[in-house]
Order: structure tokens, then C-alpha cells, then sequence
């Protein structure tokens, strides 16, 4: 499934607004902000149509997915928008996110709690805000910052002029940036030991890059240790390493390949947009000097002039 969707779901007392364009959306909020109430009507929609009173407005269908055979309906589905509320007992276990993976759906879920087992972007982490006056319409807003945007800079003025840099990556995204940063780069070996790393680490200026595509059951943690312990650290969350190479204009891409990525990006081949991006240069690439790797960067990716480029599409404030 590819594509950016409006859905708008309303009945005579509540009015719901919300776009996905990923395969992964995911609907955060305290109780009774009206998450679980939007799967209701979109549930009761579902077992009544019309006479139910609710409307619902998409280009896809919009079904809730339960507890009762979730198997068994998942597998039936197809170009469909999944909504799932946080209270079914499958959704941070092993078989839900395998067949997540190869689902031509989207999914859209009601979760407080972290969703370690779902590569899901820190761009669809959606947090429900009344959009006027009366409460009776929502929106759905981003948790976190804009797009490709430095986050957590509220309290940081100027250059940011960090002792240590710690990168997500271990493999070309390491060795690039590691010419880009000097000594000072370290990697942390993986998404998930993050967290650790900038928990343990005695420096007092930190940055830490990470792939913005599938950090998202991760960001919450970083971002809550940082609030409550003051430490000084910014994170930088591109889409991707092979984002930024692919933007960089190493190689000729097609504008629309980054700018509309859930129109490229088919869900039932790629679990995130960082596996889009990195098949897209690992294709188109074969058969020039810039043959791409993943586990280990071609040199021509050091030259220079590439670096040059590489940092012209990173935020100023970190180089």
C-alpha cells in the first residue's frame, strides 16, 4: 500500500481529523482525551454503516482490528487502514510485528507504551489537540518537531559544540560521519542501545544521530530521560543515512522520490522508509563509483567534495 490519506470521522458530538502517509501511525494522549473514542465510532461504523449515525470519510477502508481472531482478520485484509486501541493483549507481541511486515495496510495505533518490536517514524507519533473552541473537533498533531528538524533545541542557543557524538549507526553511517566529526564520533551499535549511551556517558555537550525512519519506539525514552535530568544533549533525527546521501545529490533523484516517499515507499515491501531509501541507493548505484554498501562505505563517499555535500543538506547548528 502506498499513499498519504485525510480520514475524518465525526457523529453529532465528536469530529476527528487525521492524515497517514506510513505504514505505521502511532496515537498517543492521556485518558479521556478521545483516542479510544475514535476507534469506537470508527468500530461501531463498521458494525451498523449509516444507521450508526457516524460518518467516516477516506479513500480506504477503515476497519478496527480486536482481540477476537486478529489473526485470521489481518491476514484477510488488504489496502486497508488498521486501527487498533492500546487495551489488545497481541500488539507488542512477536507475531503481530511479523505480520506487520509484508502488509500491504496501513496501521494506525492507540498506544501510550513503547513499541519496541515496530520500526515506526518519530514524524508519526501523533498527539490529539482540539482544533477549535468547542471540543467537539480534534486534530492530530506530531509529538515531536518538524520534519527533519534538530529536536529538543528549545534551551540550546547558537552552535551546538558537542564533546561526543554518538550515532545510531555502526556500519557507512559511522564511518561518514566519524569523517565528519573526528575522534570525537562513537557509534552505540544500534537503535536500542542509544538510550544507554547517552545515560552513561560523562560528557556535558552531547549529539546523538539517529535514523528518524524506525526510532520511534526509542525517541519517547530519550526524550523523557532528557526532561527530567536536564542533560545536554540534541538529537538529530534524519530520516535516514541513505536519506541524507540520496539528498545530498550524489547520485540524480527524482524530487518526488524524498519530498513523497509514502507514494514510492509500498508498504508490503518495506517495513520503514530507511529500507526504501537504502534499496533506492543500493539499486542506483550499482554500476557507478558509488557503489553503496551498507556495512561498509565505499571511499568515494569520503572524498572531499562528497562530505562537503553530506553536510550542506545537515543542520548548520551542529557542524
Amino acid at each position: 500500500m502506498v499513499g498519504k490519506y485525510d480520514i475524518e470521522v465525526y457523529n453529532n458530538k465528536a469530529h476527528y481529523f487525521l492524515t497517514v502517509k506510513r505504514n505505521i501511525t502511532i496515537l498517543q494522549g492521556d485518558s479521556a482525551s478521545g483516542k479510544t473514542e475514535l476507534i469506537r465510532l470508527i468500530g461501531e461504523y463498521e458494525a451498523n454503516g449509516n444507521s450508526s449515525g457516524i460518518t467516516i470519510k477516506c479513500e480506504k477502508k477503515c476497519t478496527v482490528l480486536t482481540n477476537v481472531d486478529w489473526e485470521l482478520r489481518l491476514a484477510s485484509l488488504n489496502q486497508s487502514i488498521v486501527f487498533i486501541d492500546e487495551t489488545a493483549s497481541f500488539l507488542k507481541g512477536k507475531k503481530f510485528a511479523e505480520m506487520v511486515r509484508g502488509s500491504d495496510n496501513y496501521f494506525v495505533i492507540v498506544s501510550r507504551d513503547d513499541l519496541v518490536l515496530l520500526p515506526y517514524s518519530v514524524e508519526e507519533i501523533y498527539g490529539l489537540k482540539n482544533v477549535s473552541d468547542s471540543s467537539k473537533y480534534k486534530s492530530y498533531k506530531k509529538v515531536y518537531n518538524e520534519m527533519y528538524k534538530l529536536y529538543n533545541l528549545a534551551d540550546v542557543a547558537g552552535k551546538v559544540e558537542p564533546e561526543v557524538v554518538i550515532t545510531e549507526d555502526s556500519n557507512s553511517g559511522y564511518e561518514c560521519y566519524k569523517h565528519i566529526y573526528g575522534d570525537k564520533c562513537e557509534t552505540a551499535g544500534g537503535k536500542s542501545k542509544v538510550y544507554e549511551c547517552i545515560r552513561q556517558s560523562d560528557k556535558d555537550s552531547i549529539l546523538s544521530i539517529v535514523d528518524g525512519a524506525a526510532f520511534g519506539a526509542d525517541v519517547g525514552k530519550v526524550m523523557r530521560y532528557l526532561t527530567m535530568t536536564g542533560k545536554k544533549c540534541v538529537l538529530y533525527a534524519p530520516e535516514s543515512f541513505e536519506y541524507l546521501l540520496l539528498k545530498a545529490g550524489i547520485i540524480e533523484v527524482p524530487k518526488a522520490v524524498l519530498e513523497e516517499t509514502y507514494n514510492y515507499a509500498d508498504s508490503s515491501k518495506y517495513l520503514s522508509w530507511e529500507e526504501y531509501y537504502t534499496d533506492y541507493i543500493v539499486q542506483n548505484t550499482q554500476k557507478t563509483v558509488f557503489r553503496y554498501g551498507k556495512t561498509k562505505l565505499n571511499e568515494n563517499y569520503t572524498a572531499p567534495k562528497i562530505i562537503d555535500k553530506i553536510k550542506d543538506v545537515m543542520p548548520e547548528q551542529i557542524l
